[in-house]
C-alpha cells in the first residue's frame, strides 16, 4: 500500500460526512433493536437466559437494560452527542452480540430470535455479519474522532464557548 493511498483513506475516514453516515447507520441499527425488544421485554429476557452464557441473575439484568442502553446510545449517536463514549459502549455491545450469536451458531440455531424483535427475523449468519459492521463502524468512530466533537452534530454546537471580549489592559484613554 501507498502512501498516497494510506493518506487517502485516512482522509475518507475521517471526513465529517462519513463520520455522519457511520454514527447515524449504527445508531439507526440500536434504536431500532431497541424499539423491538421494549414491548416483548419478557420475552427478550427468557431469550437471553436460553442462551445460557449468563448466570440468571446477570441475564435478567442484561435483558433489563440492553433496550434502554441501545435506544440511549442510538439517539446520542444519531444526534452527535457524547460520540465517543457511546462508541465505546456501541463495541462492548457488538462484542457481547458477538459472542451470543457465534454461541447459537455453535448449537446450531439458526435464527437469532432476539436481535430485531418480532420486526426483523435474521439468520445466524446475518446476525454475525451486522455485529461484525457494529464493531467495525464504533471502531471507525472510536479511533477517528474529531477534536471538538463531531463536525455534524450537536456536540459540537454544545461546546461552543461564547466568544469573550478582549481583557482591558486598564488604562483608560
Amino acid at each position: 500500500m501507498t502512501r498516497a493511498y494510506a493518506g487517502n483513506i485516512a482522509r475518507a475516514l475521517t471526513h465529517p460526512y462519513t463520520h455522519l453516515g457511520l454514527r447515524v447507520a449504527l445508531g439507526g441499527v440500536f434504536i431500532l433493536s431497541s424499539i423491538a425488544k421494549l414491548p416483548h421485554h419478557t420475552e427478550f429476557e427468557g431469550i437471553v437466559k436460553d442462551y445460557d452464557l449468563l448466570p440468571d441473575a446477570l441475564a435478567t439484568a442484561y435483558a433489563n437494560a440492553l433496550p434502554w442502553v441501545e435506544l440511549l446510545v442510538g439517539f446520542y449517536l444519531v444526534f452527535g452527542v457524547l460520540v465517543r463514549p457511546s462508541a465505546a459502549v456501541a463495541v462492548l455491545m457488538g462484542t457481547s452480540f458477538m459472542i451470543a450469536n457465534v454461541s447459537a451458531l455453535a448449537k446450531d440455531k439458526e435464527h437469532c430470535g432476539s436481535c430485531f424483535g418480532d420486526v426483523w427475523t435474521l439468520p445466524v449468519w446475518e446476525a454475525i455479519a451486522i455485529d461484525c459492521g457494529i464493531l467495525i463502524a464504533a471502531m471507525i468512530l472510536l479511533s477517528t474522532f474529531p477534536r471538538g466533537g463531531p463536525a455534524i452534530g450537536l456536540e459540537r454546537w454544545l461546546n461552543r464557548a461564547p466568544k469573550s471580549k478582549k481583557p482591558s489592559s486598564g488604562r483608560k484613554r
